[in-house]
């Protein structure tokens, strides 16, 4: 046993390897019809960027869509988005990419 090995202190949590930190999941919705290119643009988008979502079809479920009218004041434009807790009607990409930045999603 050398004097270095009774003197040696271990390594500061903050100096060991950082791990690679696991991706996180951030609920995501989309609601809106096959027909719709919006719909179709962003459901796209996010199967490229590798994202999970749920797919609602408002044609599929009629019930869904009066809810989400009567939520929109009457007025109704697809696709809504849900992303970890806010509501977006009729987004740009941009918007969505930027939400799913916000909760820690990587696009």
């Amino acid at each position: 046993m050398t004097i270095l090995d009774a003197v040696r202190v271990p390594s500061p949590s903050w100096a060991a390897p950082q791990r690679a930190a696991a991706p996180v999941q951030v609920p995501v919705a989309i609601y809106g019809n096959r027909w719709c290119g919006v719909t179709q643009l962003v459901r796209r988008a996010l199967d490229r960027a590798g994202i999970d979502y749920e797919y609602v079809d408002l044609d599929l479920f009629p019930d869904a869509e009066r809810k989400l009218r009567m939520l929109a004041g009457g007025r109704l434009r697809t696709p809504v988005v849900y992303v970890g807790g806010e509501w977006f009607m009729a987004p740009t990409l941009d918007v969505v990419r930027d939400a799913l930045i916000r909760h820690g999603a990587t696009w």
